[in-house]
């Protein structure tokens, strides 16, 4: 995440720096968007078989970096949004109480952003 992060700031503030704010706004969104995409696909990857309590954590570090990284910059709340069902996907991941996902009430207020047919998939891994 480290590189990642360095990465995108490096290009906004260098070679990216002459463009409008709304433009590099969208950038970072795309960004942002993209990787997260990319994280949440690894643990559902079919050879990924059963993920482990040292696997979750580590990605719930690697997701706490990326939105440490984003609170530094101007427009964080919109850029967050892309973080929601990652944030969401790891909580599931970490829950005591599996059952909880699918009590619709208690999916819809603690993991309101995850995907109804990736849930299952966690659960079972």
């Amino acid at each position: 995440m480290q590189t990642l992060t360095r990465y995108l700031s490096n290009i906004m503030n260098s070679t990216l720096l002459g463009l409008p704010r709304e433009i590099k706004e969208l950038i970072y969104f795309d960004a942002l968007s993209h990787a997260a995409n990319e994280i949440l696909a690894l643990p559902l990857s079919p050879n990924v078989k059963r993920i482990n309590p040292n696997g979750v954590a580590a990605l719930a570090t690697d997701i706490q970096y990326l939105s440490a990284f984003i609170d530094t910059l101007d427009n964080a709340p919109i850029l967050r949004q892309n973080l929601d069902e990652l944030e969401q996907t790891v909580l599931l991941m970490q829950t005591d109480n599996p059952d909880e996902f699918y009590d619709v009430g208690v999916r819809n207020r603690k993991f309101g952003r995850v995907d109804a047919l990736n849930g299952p998939r966690i659960l079972e891994k």
